[in-house]
């Protein structure tokens, strides 16, 4: 009885995760997806260093996303302090995308 020939659910194997799959959590603190993924944070983390990820890319997103909100909202009031109401401000604020990698 091997453990790789065992078919009972459980952990998910750090081979069993590929980097598509991991940063569709990129949106979650670590301890979470640790937690999702059924292995511990340190596990998670090596998994992280092997595709090249140094650190969880949460707190950035997050920062990044404020700064795009603020960013926003200073831009729909005018000079004067009335909305433009139309809701199109002079510059556009680029969407948020994320690589594989992790990197903004």
């Amino acid at each position: 009885m091997s453990p790789s020939t065992s078919s009972s659910p459980g952990p998910i194997l750090n081979k069993e995760v590929k980097l598509d799959e991991l940063s569709k959590y990129f949106h979650l603190p670590e301890k979470a997806v640790a937690k999702e993924l059924g292995i511990c944070l340190t596990s998670l983390k090596k998994l992280c260093r092997s595709y090249g990820i140094t650190r969880w890319p949460f707190r950035k997103l997050k920062s990044l996303e404020r700064t795009m909100r603020k960013v926003q909202t200073e831009e729909s009031w005018n000079v004067g302090g009335q909305s433009t109401g139309d809701g199109d401000s002079k510059t556009p604020v680029p969407e948020l995308k994320v690589s594989p990698l992790g990197c903004v």
